[in-house]
Formats: C-alpha cells, structure tokens, sequence
C-alpha cells in the first residue's frame, strides 16, 4: 500500500512563473519593438564570437583531460568577457554583488572550496558564474545539442548527466540515497558523483571551478527545494551563492525560467529595459566532523544557511514534484508517471495553492465557504 508521505507544498506554486500583466505586457511591445532586435543581433553575434573562441582555444585538446595551464587561462578569459556582454543583452545591465566577507584579503584567506553551490532559477546564474569565476556545470546530456551552448558548455569541461527515459538530474538524485546512478554521458561507466568526487579531490588549478545547482532543477526563486547530496559527499568545504531576481509583479517580467519555453522567455527578458541579477557570495562553508560523516546532514545545513540569506522557507520538493507543470504533455506524463511510483501506483492529487509569491490570494481561492 502507500506509504510514501506527500512532500509538504508552499501556499504558492513554485516552479511557475508569475504571470505578466496587462500593463507589464503594454510595456513589453512598447521597449521590446526597439530593444528586442537590438539585444537579440547582439546575443547572437556574442554567442558565434565565443563558439568560435572556444574552437580555436580547445585545437587538438581532449576535452574529458585537464588543459594546460596557458590554454585555461585563455580560454576561460574570452569566455568571462562573452558570458558578461550576453548577460547585458540579456537585460541584465547592472549586476549587485555582495559578499559576507567584505574585506578581499580576508577572503583570499578561507579555505579553497571544492565547488561552488547555488540555487537555480535559469541560466542568469550559470553566465554569471562564468564570468566572475570561469566555472563550468553539471548540465543534462541533452543540453549538448543545443546551438552554441552544448559546443561552448563542453570545451568548458561541463560534466553531462544521462537521465534517460527514468533519470533524474543529479540534482534529484535519489531523494537523498546515498548514491547517485545517474551516468555521465562523457566517460563510459561513471557516475556523475564518481566525477564530482574527482574534480573536488583533485589539486586547485587542475580542472576549472566547478558549479553545481544541488536543487537539480529550475525554480522561480521563492523558497528552496530539496539539495542533492552529490556535490556534498566530498565531505570538502564549499562555496555557497545566493541568486535572487527581483521584479515588479505589477508590471514586471519573470526572469525566472521555469515550466517556460526558452526562445518566449529570451525574448521577454529582452523587451525588459533592465532585468536584476543580485548576487550573494557567503563565507566559504566548511563542513564539521559530523557534516563530514552525513552528506545529508551537511546539504541540509548549507542550503539552511542560503535560505536565511535569502529570506525564503525550504521544502523538501524535487524535479519529480516539477513535472506535473511542465508545458510539454511528455514531461507531464513521465512526472504522473514516477508521482505513481512514489505512492504505489496511485497518482495523488495536485496541491492546491492559495496564493501567489507576494502574498497576494489567487482568485480561485475565494470560493471557500
């Protein structure tokens, strides 16, 4: 029978965006008419010049092996410059940066993180992570094919995760199971935590900075989801960053990708005179002797820490949770179809929301008693 208890849900739904209103639409056709062709020559220019920077950076180079030092450097220095040029076509003009540790010096001192962790909210944090610390991703296999990024995500040593018809992102992996069985699509036979592991043990300056969304999946930034263990089985510090994008509800735009298609959101974040990107660096997190021994214990804490920063509640949802809302009818199918082995072959109902992220009560709610 069932027995698998139903993860608790926010009064909001948080893996959809909120909607655009009528005058947020008015005020995309008045600046997207001027700005969309604009933005969009530039991003497509900016993206060729770093597929083409990347080709020539990666001549002769085995891309699953480490670069040599001279070849990182240039690499991963053109690569910064485009990340920042597509993000300010992106709309994201002014980028708000802070850290806990204000004093540079101070933080030269902490301890070298083994990755870098952040929530998921699109692909803003992931350029944005080029550019300020050239570090690549752990990104789902069918990310290579897409034009320009698969190319550019690959020369900048991205380990690819195979989900297949009933995978999960690592950041999904296993509910919280000590083992990750996702496999990476680059070298035959290894797991994606195998590849984790090796990238955080081996000496600073071998790999690039690796980047890891242990949420597994795109939210629209108003809570935190459920954190993976892998990128916490190290037992190694690492560096945590908050991302928020704030925006006005009355006649704003989402900059959040989430249950969206990707060409309507580029092209609405482009009608948008300035999206924000805020960016906290915390202290680097070094885990004590019983985070060490629990992975589970040591994910949970780092993401409580992000949380309280952030000023958001955490729930314990993953990418199966997501699926449901997802505007494709095969990813809604395949999430009825693992909601049903979560709970013995029964699909449970939706959740039911009352309100949106602002607090604000949804429309439906008012047919209460």
């Amino acid at each position: 029978m069932v027995d698998r208890k139903e993860p608790q849900w926010p009064p909001f739904n948080p893996f959809v965006r909120h909607p655009t209103t009528i005058l947020g639409k008015a005020k995309m056709l008045l600046f997207g008419v001027i700005l969309v062709p604009i933005r969009l020559t530039g991003a497509v220019c900016t993206l060729t010049c770093c597929l083409v920077w990347a080709n020539l950076c990666s001549l002769g180079c085995d891309t699953s092996k480490p670069y040599s030092p001279r070849r990182r450097r240039l690499l991963l220095g053109g690569c910064r410059v485009f990340s920042r040029i597509l993000l300010f076509f992106y709309g994201f003009v002014w980028i708000r940066e802070k850290y806990e540790i204000t004093d540079p010096q101070k933080r030269a001192k902490q301890p070298y993180p083994s990755v870098v962790v952040c929530n998921h909210l699109g692909f803003a944090e992931l350029l944005y992570l080029v550019f300020s610390d050239g570090c690549c991703f752990v990104s789902k296999d069918t990310n290579r094919a897409l034009p320009f990024i698969g190319k550019i995500s690959e020369v900048l040593q991205s380990i690819f995760v195979d989900r297949g018809e009933g995978g999960r992102p690592e950041g999904a992996a296993n509910n919280g199971n000590t083992s990750t069985h996702s496999t990476s699509s680059g070298i035959e036979g290894r797991s994606t935590t195998d590849q984790i592991l090796e990238r955080a043990h081996a000496p600073p300056g071998t790999w690039p900075p690796l980047a890891l969304c242990p949420e597994g999946t795109t939210h629209t930034g108003h809570c935190l989801i459920r954190f993976a263990t892998g990128a916490f089985r190290a037992g190694l510090p690492v560096q945590p960053v908050c991302i928020s994008m704030p925006f006005s509800p009355v006649h704003g735009y989402d900059p959040s990708f989430s249950c969206a298609n990707i060409v309507t959101h580029v092209l609405g974040l482009m009608t948008q005179p300035m999206n924000h990107l805020h960016v906290t660096h915390l202290a680097v997190y070094v885990p004590n002797a019983a985070e060490k021994a629990d992975a589970r214990l040591y994910a949970n804490n780092v993401r409580c820490r992000m949380a309280e920063e952030l000023g958001v509640g955490m729930y314990e949802l993953t990418w199966t949770d997501k699926l449901q809302f997802e505007i494709s009818e095969k990813a809604r199918e395949l999430g009825r179809k693992k909601l049903a082995e979560r709970h013995g072959g029964v699909v449970p109902p939706p959740p039911v929301f009352t309100q949106d992220p602002f607090g604000n009560p949804l429309l439906e709610s008012k047919k209460d008693k």
